[in-house]
C-alpha cells in the first residue's frame, strides 16, 4: 500500500512538472502570434490616410426686412448653409482662419431677374408666392479662401492629405476561442507637412483591440478595431 501511494505521488509530481515546464509553455505560445508578427499584421491593416477638404459652397436664403445679420459671427454664418449636410469641415476651416464666409444682401424685385445664380430657384418661388420687396429680401453666403490659405497653396474643393494612421506599439496578445488571438495595441494619426496649413492637430494615441486568425503560414487581421 505504501509503495502504491509512493508511485502515485511520483506520477503526480511528474504531471505537475510537465504542466509547468518551458516546453509546455512554448507549445501553447505557438498558437499565438509573436509581438513582431502581430505588429506587422496590424500595421498593414490600419494603414490609411486622413484627408481634409476646404469646401466651396454658396447658399441663398430669404430674410424679413427687419432682420439684421450685423451681429452674426463667422461661425453663425456656417450654420446658415442649409445645403451642407455636414458642416464640420467648414467649421474647422473657418476656425483655423483658412476660409471666411462672405455675406451679400440683395433687394428682392419680383419684376427683375434673380440677383445671383444661387438665388434663381428662391427668387422664382418668392415671386410665385406673391412676395414683394417690402416683405422679403435675399441674402447669399459664400465660402472664400483667406490670404493665409492662399499663401499655403491651398485650394477649395481639393482633397489634402493631413495625416497617416500608424501603429505605435502592440501592448498585449491573448488567445481567443476558435484559434483566434486578441491583440491590444495603440495607434495615432501622424501629421503630414500640410497638417499645420490645414489647421489640423492630431489627438493623443488611442488603444484598441484587434482580432487575428492564422492563415497559411502567417496571421491575418479579422477585425482591426478601427474603421
Amino acid at each position: 500500500m505504501r509503495r502504491s501511494l509512493a508511485r502515485h505521488s511520483t506520477r503526480a509530481a511528474v504531471l505537475v512538472l510537465a504542466a509547468t515546464s518551458p516546453l509546455f509553455a512554448i507549445a501553447c505560445g505557438a498558437n499565438l502570434p509573436s509581438t513582431t508578427e502581430a505588429a506587422a499584421a496590424v500595421s498593414k491593416a490600419i494603414a490609411s490616410t486622413l484627408k481634409k477638404t476646404l469646401p466651396s459652397s454658396t447658399y441663398c436664403m430669404t430674410a424679413t426686412p427687419d432682420f439684421s445679420f450685423a451681429n452674426m459671427s463667422q461661425s453663425d454664418f456656417v450654420a446658415t448653409f442649409q445645403n451642407l449636410s455636414d458642416k464640420n469641415a467648414l467649421s474647422e476651416a473657418v476656425s483655423a482662419g483658412l476660409v471666411r464666409i462672405e455675406l451679400r444682401e440683395f433687394r428682392f424685385d419680383p419684376s427683375a431677374r434673380s440677383p445671383d445664380p444661387s438665388c434663381d430657384a428662391l427668387h422664382a418661388q418668392s415671386k410665385q408666392n406673391g412676395y414683394t420687396s417690402r416683405q422679403v429680401r435675399l441674402a447669399v453666403v459664400r465660402t472664400l479662401l483667406t490670404p493665409k490659405a492662399t499663401a499655403s497653396g491651398l485650394r477649395l474643393d481639393t482633397s489634402i492629405d493631413v495625416a497617416t494612421r500608424e501603429l505605435v506599439a502592440v501592448t498585449g496578445v491573448k488567445p481567443e476561442r476558435g484559434g483566434s488571438a486578441a491583440v491590444t495595441y495603440t495607434w495615432r494619426w501622424t501629421p503630414t507637412p500640410m497638417a499645420a496649413a490645414m489647421g489640423y492637430t492630431p489627438a493623443a494615441p488611442l488603444e484598441v483591440t484587434a482580432r487575428l486568425r492564422r492563415s497559411g503560414g502567417g496571421w491575418v487581421v479579422e477585425d482591426a478595431g478601427v474603421k
